[in-house]
């Protein structure tokens, strides 16, 4: 009988919140931003999806560098590597040695799709666009031994046909949250953001079905899983988000999502995501400055809505529902003055959680070819300083050690005891305020059908 062929998938390790040393003691030291690092970890879905996508009589193993090391000794036919800019070098290390026992390598995910003829130069092959679309005829031709060097994607993955991600071959590992998503794709084309501009032009959904499928196989796997719901803007479609939000509520599920500011108008899908477990929602702020968002994104939605930002956070916080606000420092019209700006704003509106990011032009954005034709990149920080932690580039009005060193000041002000605790107390009021409201309204329906009778 013939030995059933063995793929190894692979996550490189990641440095989470920059290599400065001033920031990796913050992480280390202050209580109130380690659960920011707790929730916000997960396994590497793209992985997972090309796990689902592998024909069944194929053994697969999947690793995850930042859990357990990876041995370079053991058997396979294939290895499946991804990963983000950050972890490019470790990636090409990991393919080099793979390579040298004569293991063929392919490698997808975000940095092969910003820098595919760069990757090409430490792999067999590089999978340019969606797994769903890409995967089926890598694996056919590699079982036909015509492995192409470079695969590209021609059509749009048609995600409500897809199969569900293969969560299992993460199971036996320890995870704080499992990543689902729901859709993929974005509105905004914000001159930063590598991650929409390199995989769609138009949004793609996976039906409601499908997702409530996902998450009760999730629920099946872990204990009381946290849930991570991916999509990079999870409220586009209202009508959609208010169906799988109203199928969400019975599960007793906890998770949080990411989106713009503009759901916080529908008090109906406020209610849904408090009732269906939501606990936080990233969005992406960006920056409080009109200045700065002036042209941030292709629309100049951003900008059109600076206005709305503190209403928005009220709003939504007021129905139970964190804000975890996401903002950019180092523009090119960011002074210092901006992390004292910013680090008021975050505090004034009591946000649930912040991440504070540098500016960071990863390859293919039109923010990179603006600063490669100014001359601005720093030559002596190779991709692992790309973690979005670390100044990877010459600010306009600041040095990039004044610009690590602000964004760790935005951190410090709003990660401490004394603010937390009035934090703290400010959210108790907000839900004795909704219990409140529940208990009348309940009252209300029964006085209401008493009366009926």
């Amino acid at each position: 009988m013939a030995r059933a062929r063995k793929l190894l998938l692979i996550s490189p390790q990641a440095t989470f919140f920059g290599r400065n040393p001033k920031h990796q003691q913050f992480k280390r030291e202050s209580r109130e931003f380690q659960f920011f690092d707790y929730t916000w970890t997960g396994f590497a879905t793209g992985l997972t999806i090309v796990g689902s996508l592998t024909p069944p009589d194929w053994d697969m193993h999947y690793i995850d560098e930042n859990i357990e090391p990876v041995d370079f000794d053991e058997d396979a036919d294939l290895v499946a590597l991804t990963g983000m800019t950050a972890q490019a070098d470790r990636m090409y290390q990991i393919a080099d040695q793979f390579r040298a026992r004569g293991i063929p390598v392919v490698a997808g995910g975000l940095h092969a799709n910003l820098a595919p003829f760069e990757v090409s130069r430490h792999v067999d092959s590089v999978c340019v666009g969606e797994a769903e679309a890409l995967w089926p005829q890598v694996i056919h031709d590699f079982t036909h031994d015509g492995l192409k060097p470079m695969y590209r994607q021609t059509a749009r993955a048609d995600l409500s046909v897809v199969p569900r991600p293969a969560y299992e071959l993460a199971q036996q590992r320890y995870y704080p949250s499992i990543w689902v998503e729901t859709s993929r794709g974005c509105p905004h084309t914000c001159r930063f953001c590598a991650a929409t501009i390199r995989y769609r032009d138009k949004l793609g959904y996976k039906t409601v079905d499908q997702v409530i499928r996902e998450v009760e196989y999730v629920q099946e796997r872990w204990d009381n899983p946290y849930v991570l719901f991916s999509d990079d803007n999870f409220v586009v479609d209202r009508n959609r988000t208010k169906e799988l939000l109203s199928r969400l509520v019975p599960l007793g599920i906890k998770w949080s999502g990411q989106s713009d500011v503009s759901f916080y108008k529908d008090p109906e899908i406020l209610d849904l995501m408090h009732e269906s477990g939501c606990m936080t929602m990233l969005i992406g702020f960006e920056s409080v400055s009109t200045e700065t968002l002036d042209g941030i994104d292709e629309r100049n939605w951003k900008f059109r809505n600076l206005d709305k930002y503190v209403e928005a956070a009220k709003t939504i916080q007021d129905h139970g529902v964190g804000v975890y606000g996401a903002f950019t420092l180092g523009l090119d019209t960011d002074t210092k003055d901006s992390f004292e700006a910013t680090a008021q704003f975050v505090k004034e509106n009591y946000l649930a959680g912040i991440q504070v990011s540098c500016c960071t032009p990863f390859p293919g954005t039109p923010l990179r070819d603006d600063m490669e034709r100014e001359g601005r990149i720093l030559p002596d920080k190779s991709w692992s300083y790309y973690t979005v932690f670390d100044a990877v580039y010459q600010p306009k009005h600041m040095s990039p050690e004044e610009l690590e060193e602000g964004a760790l000041s935005v951190y410090r002000a709003f990660y401490n005891r004394e603010f937390s605790l009035r934090k703290t107390r400010h959210f108790k009021s907000i839900y004795r305020s909704l219990v409140k409201k529940k208990v009348e309204r309940e009252h209300a329906l029964a006085t209401s059908g008493r009366s009926m009778v």
